[in-house]
């Protein structure tokens, strides 16, 4: 009787764990012609926004962690740089509250990827995704904070934001990647100091044509499914 009572409880314990744990799909599809999103890293994570608009990303002090994530964003925006930001979710005392997956490798205009998160806890109920676009000086794309679908799929049209943290010389001097192949960072150039909708291409240099890298928000769309 005892062995039996074990195996019930044994049998429940497995079928509430498979309840709490969902998979995912995420696509990410680039809407603009010529713009490139540099590897993009997706986080499920408990509610908590990672920026607003207006944030000085040059202050390391401040915002989420201690100006840890303002300076994981500053990597991402001016220099596609992930690192940062991965080894602030792989530290232990925040593992329990994310879950990370990074699409790699550019996405160029037009195309689309999709990546999973798999076994994501269910108190991890919102998702960010971050990524460099190129070439631009410190444009991203950001899906902050939004909400991980219980059921069935949500899509989500992500603006254009500029980090403030860089001038937007439109140089290739200070533009990293295939077509400028410039200086990541500019540590003389606190830019802007806010964050803000990017103003877009404006044809200040010869390489970076507007006709064919400006672009118009929203400039990707999102798709994130639940399967499991």
């Amino acid at each position: 009787m005892l062995i039996k009572k074990i195996m019930i409880c044994l049998a429940l314990f497995c079928v509430s764990q498979s309840v709490i744990a969902a998979d995912y799909r995420i696509e990410i599809t680039n809407l603009t012609y010529k713009i490139a999103f540099t590897p993009r890293i997706v986080i499920a994570h408990v509610p908590v926004s990672f920026f607003a608009a207006g944030d000085n990303l040059n202050d390391t002090t401040a915002g989420l962690l201690n100006g840890q994530i303002n300076n994981a964003l500053k990597e991402i925006a001016e220099a596609g740089n992930l690192g940062p930001i991965i080894a602030i979710l792989d530290q232990e005392s925040i593992q329990n509250f994310v879950s990370y997956t990074v699409g790699n490798g550019l996405l160029p205009g037009g195309r689309k990827q999709t990546v999973e998160l798999l076994d994501v806890d269910e108190t991890l109920s919102n998702i960010s995704l971050f990524a460099m676009m190129l070439p631009t000086n410190d444009g991203f794309i950001a899906l902050n904070n939004m909400e991980l679908p219980r059921t069935g799929s949500v899509r989500y049209h992500l603006n254009a934001y500029d980090a403030g943290t860089e001038t937007n010389t439109e140089s290739c001097a200070d533009i990293p990647g295939p077509l400028c192949g410039g200086t990541a960072q500019s540590p003389d150039d606190t830019g802007e100091g806010f964050v803000h909708i990017h103003r877009g291409i404006k044809g200040l240099t010869a390489t970076v044509n507007p006709a064919e890298y400006d672009w118009k928000n929203p400039v990707a769309v999102v798709t994130i499914t639940r399967i499991q």
